[in-house]
C-alpha cells in the first residue's frame, strides 16, 4: 500500500476515498490531528489515483465527488469476492482422476509394478529413467563423498523434454502413488487454492500454479532424479504466497491461519533435518535411512511463491 498524498479536511478525505472505492481503486483513509493520509492498495492504478487526488484537491466541490458516501474511519469495504473456483475444483478433480485410472492401471498388471510403470506414469513422470539416468545431485554427492564410482548414476539430463516433451515440466504434479498422498495434498489444494482464486482469478492463478510447477519439479528433478511425484510443491508454493500477501498487502484478505502456513513450515524443515541426518548416516555410517519425500520441491515451491507473492500482476483485483 502506497501514500499518495494529503488531505487537510477529514469528511473531504473520507469523501474521496470512497469515491477511488467506486472507481475500483482500492484505499485506505487515515486520519490524524491536522490532516487525513490517502493510502492506495493497487499499485498498478497508482498515478491514476495520484492525478484523481490532484484534481480533487484543486476542486473538491466538484459534483463527481460528491455522489460517493463518505466512509466511516479505520473502515475499509471489502471487495466483491466470488464463491466459485473453477480452476481449483478441475485441479482437484484432474488429480483424481489420474489416481484413478493409474489405480487401475496396477490392478490390471499381473505382477507388483515397479516405480513409473504404469502408462499414465510414463506419460507424466518429468523423465524417463533409462540405463544410465540421472540419478540427481543427492546421490552424486554422496557417492563422491564415500569414493564410490558415479559415471552410472551421471546420465543424460532432460532426455523427454529436449524431445519436445514439454508437458513433463509440470505433469508431476498430478501424480500420486497412494491414497494418503492424494488425500494430503487435495486437502491443501482446497484450502489454498479456493482463496487464491477468489481473489486473483482463473488465470493468473493458473499462471501462478504453472510458475511453480515447472519451478519445483525442474529443482526437485535436478536433485533427486525423475523419480517423484505429487502436487505437494505447488502446495507449499501457495502457502508462500498466501503468507507474503499477508505480510505486504494484509488489506487482501486471506482467510487462512498464521498457524496454518506455520504448520507447513515446521514440516518441511523438520523433514529437511531428517534429510540431512538421513545424508550424513549414509555417507559416513554402514546405516542408510531413506527419507522418501521430495523435499526439494517444498522448499523452493515455498521460497518461489513467497517471490511471486511481490509481484503486482498476483495482487488483488477489486471486482
Amino acid at each position: 500500500m502506497r501514500l499518495i498524498g494529503t488531505v487537510p479536511n477529514e469528511s473531504q478525505a473520507r469523501r474521496f476515498s470512497a469515491y477511488l472505492l467506486e472507481r475500483g481503486i482500492e484505499n485506505r483513509c487515515e486520519a490524524s490531528p491536522d490532516h487525513c493520509q490517502i493510502w492506495v492498495a493497487d499499485e498498478d492504478r497508482l498515478a491514476e489515483a495520484a492525478e484523481e487526488l490532484k484534481q480533487f484537491c484543486a476542486n473538491p466541490s466538484d459534483l463527481r465527488y460528491n455522489s460517493a458516501e463518505p466512509i466511516e474511519e479505520g473502515e475499509l469495504p471489502e471487495p466483491k469476492i466470488g464463491k466459485k473456483a473453477p480452476l481449483t475444483v478441475l485441479l482437484l478433480a484432474i488429480c483424481l482422476f489420474v489416481y484413478v485410472l493409474n489405480f487401475f492401471q496396477e490392478l490390471s498388471q499381473e505382477k507388483e509394478a515397479p516405480p513409473l510403470s504404469t502408462p499414465v506414469q510414463e506419460a507424466l513422470v518429468y523423465d524417463l529413467p533409462t540405463a544410465p539416468y540421472w540419478h540427481g545431485l543427492y546421490d552424486i554427492v554422496s557417492f563422491k563423498l564415500k569414493g564410490e564410482d558415479t559415471s552410472g548414476i551421471e546420465g543424460p539430463l532432460f532426455v523427454q523434454i529436449r524431445k519436445g516433451e514439454l508437458w513433463r515440466l509440470a505433469s508431476p504434479s498430478i501424480l500420486h502413488l497412494s491414497f494418503l498422498h492424494i488425500l494430503f495434498n487435495m486437502v491443501w489444494l482446497w484450502v489454498l487454492g479456493r482463496p487464491i482464486e477468489e481473489r486473483i482469478g482463473f488465470f493468473r492463478l493458473l499462471s501462478l500454479t504453472l510458475l511453480l510447477a515447472v519451478v519445483t519439479n525442474t529443482a526437485q528433478y535436478l536433485m533427486s532424479g525423475p523419480l517423484f511425484l505429487g502436487f505437494s510443491g505447488i502446495v507449499t508454493g501457495w502457502a508462500g504466497f498466501i503468507w507474503m500477501r499477508e505480510k505486504i498487502a494484509p488489506w487482501e484478505g486471506y482467510p487462512v491461519h498464521r498457524s496454518t502456513i506455520l504448520f507447513l513450515a515446521i514440516f518441511i524443515f523438520a523433514m529437511l533435518g531428517l534429510q540431512i541426518v538421513s545424508f550424513f548416516l549414509a555417507v559416513f555410517t554402514p546405516i542408510t535411512f531413506p527419507v522418501a519425500l521430495a523435499n526439494t520441491a517444498h522448499i523452493v515451491g515455498f521460497v518461489m511463491g513467497a517471490i511471486f507473492g511481490r509481484f503486482p500482476c498476483f495482487a488483488r483485483r477489486v471486482r
